[in-house]
């Protein structure tokens, strides 16, 4: 290989690795905006699994509301049901 041949392939390294260097520079641009949205979506779902959970206390608390509200009802239910009974015969 002769001067030329080795200093056009040195040329060509050389644009290869510029092109590469380009590159990996725009995949860490790439990466760190990756990493900023997956910090943000973690904290959304933190605070979703939060939501979550009192939701979840919310419920339990409608329903021992609901099954006292039952309870009273059928309490009603029966004192009316008696009292008309009572009131036929």
């Amino acid at each position: 290989m002769n001067s030329e041949e080795t200093r056009e392939r040195f040329e060509r390294i050389e644009a290869q690795t510029e092109k590469n260097v380009a590159a990996i520079r725009d995949l860490i641009v790439v990466a760190r905006t990756h990493q900023e949205h997956f910090e943000y979506v973690s904290k959304d779902i933190d605070k979703l699994k939060e939501s979550i959970q009192e939701l979840r206390v919310s419920i339990q608390e409608l329903r021992a509301a609901g099954k006292e509200t039952d309870e009273r009802l059928n309490i009603l239910i029966n004192i009316v049901e008696r009292y008309i009974s009572r009131g036929q015969k």
